[in-house]
């Protein structure tokens, strides 16, 4: 017996992509789910569209505030009925067999946290402009796999539209923190992968948009993110044992501190002192500075060898 899942989707102005994005949920080869959608206030004609879908298994709410998408998030996880949550995007595309791929991976490995899958990436038009990446990562994750990982990468999907969670799992470690803007669902990764362990679906079940539009595409967010990161780091940091913890410092010196350093560093070119030394603020509270600029001297000499997770 297939698993049932609660597919939820936030919706803030989702322009020309939203009309596909729902139609794909829609049109899953599979029967057991229910869809909530989830108007955050939109001043587009989002909507207008949402309230005149005709489906039995699809519920809408609309907020009469815009509260962004944590918010958003928790409000339709709370609604939802099943234990399988897929989360879902308002930009993105499901393949046909995206639900039943991971219904299949919950029902197989019942006790996982969350699973995520590989996904295709497609431009403003629909083109593919890049198909899934080569991934060695085996398909159970254990939680001291997880942390190494998240050292190299931040979160782990990289998104949340390629995501399906546990919610007992969830149930154990809380909600999605609210108080952050851009990465609670890393948090939310670092937290359910302690004591659980992680699938990865090793094919394409989704094609990811990438768009100007988008939140994550705004570089004057990335202060705010290397600052919320830090947070999570932290975190991840006081579970490990020793020998992680010091591998996962080295790999957070070599490329995800390198990258925000570089950033200041374009800042600075571009006389951008005040992002600059917010860039600088920021580094100094999550690393000795010192450190990290001779990280990032170092790795302009000679890139650093990407570890390998297989």
């Amino acid at each position: 017996m297939q698993p049932s899942i609660s597919v939820i989707l936030p919706v803030y102005n989702g322009g020309r992509y939203l009309h596909e994005s729902i139609q794909s949920v829609l049109k899953q080869n599979y029967t057991y789910f229910e869809f909530l959608i989830l108007d955050d206030c939109s001043t587009d004609d989002s909507w207008a569209y949402i309230r005149e879908i005709k489906d039995e298994k699809v519920t809408i709410y609309r907020n009469e505030n815009n509260k962004g998408l944590f918010f958003n998030l928790n409000f339709l996880i709370k609604k939802s009925k099943y234990d399988l949550i897929k989360l879902w995007s308002q930009d993105d595309i499901m393949y046909p067999g995206c639900l039943n791929a991971f219904g299949d991976c919950h029902r197989n490995y019942p006790d996982l946290g969350f699973s995520y899958s590989k996904y295709d990436t497609i431009d403003e038009n629909g083109s593919i402009s890049r198909n899934a990446v080569p991934d060695s990562t085996p398909m159970i994750i254990s939680p001291q796999l997880h942390a190494r990982i998240a050292f190299f990468t931040g979160s782990i999907a990289g998104n949340i539209a390629n995501v399906c969670i546990n919610r007992k799992a969830m149930c154990s470690v809380g909600w999605f923190n609210e108080t952050m803007k851009i990465s609670a669902d890393f948090d939310m990764w670092v937290r359910l992968a302690r004591d659980h362990k992680t699938a990865f679906i090793a094919e394409p079940l989704i094609q990811l948009r990438n768009h100007t539009g988008q939140l994550s595409r705004n570089e004057t967010l990335f202060i705010n993110h290397l600052k919320e990161d830090r947070e999570v780091y932290r975190y991840l940091l006081s579970y490990v044992g020793p020998e992680l913890r010091k591998e996962g410092i080295r790999l957070m010196r070599n490329f995800k501190l390198v990258f925000y350093y570089t950033l200041m560093i374009k800042a600075f070119l571009h006389l951008k002192f005040k992002t600059g030394f917010a860039f600088y603020s920021e580094l100094s509270a999550f690393d000795n500075f010192l450190v990290v600029t001779f990280c990032f001297i170092k790795a302009k000499i000679r890139k650093p060898v990407h570890p390998k997770f297989s």
